[in-house]
């Protein structure tokens, strides 16, 4: 989604740069575990406690709440470049949704005493660190304002512009839940905009 809050550790090109000008945080990274995830796999369950994030490097990952009735309703959608958790780092709370893979997955695993090491060595990351969460905040606030104010129909040209390269990758049932309507009320959609129901996203 767009963001007027930048983040310099969610663009792969900056997070490339920083680690470049610091040898001592490249090495750091270089020893963190990078972990394979096969599709429907869950990197972390909803009510676990949130003690670790990861950063997709390849594949395309979902969070999703489950409700009392075992309902799924996706919160997002995360591809290579994306850092995801079950809560705000290094805060460890139980994490209120599940993140899981939906395609093979490889991810840089960082777990929150390793990124509070790291904050007392290199003390400009506390910076880095707000700057991240600050265009988290305003990222869910665009998606409660979307969801109270657009029309379904306005949802969904709004997720094909913010998941442009990830919707091919979706199917139609996850982007349904996301709308938070029914799969057979964006299949009439799609076909009012002309887009055929054997495609994925768009």
């Amino acid at each position: 989604m767009t963001s007027e809050a930048p983040c310099n550790v969610c663009d792969p090109q900056a997070l490339a740069a920083m680690l470049g000008s610091n040898p001592a945080l490249a090495a750091r990274w270089a020893e963190l575990p990078r972990r394979a995830f096969d599709a429907g796999a869950a990197l972390q369950s909803a009510g676990d406690g949130a003690t670790r994030c990861w950063l997709v490097e390849r594949g395309v990952v979902r969070l999703f709440f489950l409700n009392e009735q075992g309902t799924e309703r996706n919160r997002s959608f995360h591809g290579p470049g994306s850092w995801v958790g079950g809560s705000l780092p290094p805060l460890v709370v139980p994490s209120p949704y599940t993140i899981e893979a939906l395609s093979q997955v490889v991810a840089v695993e960082l777990d929150y005493g390793t990124l509070r090491q790291w904050q007392h060595a290199h003390p400009h990351l506390e910076g880095i660190l707000a700057q991240a969460l600050s265009h988290v905040f305003t990222q869910q606030a665009h998606r409660e304002a979307e969801l109270l104010s657009l029309t379904a129909q306005a949802r969904y040209i709004s997720f094909l512009t913010a998941y442009r390269a990830l919707a091919p990758q979706i199917p139609q049932h996850h982007v349904a839940s996301y709308l938070g309507i029914s799969p057979v009320s964006l299949s009439r959609i799609r076909a009012r905009m002309g887009l055929a129901d054997g495609q994925r996203g768009a």
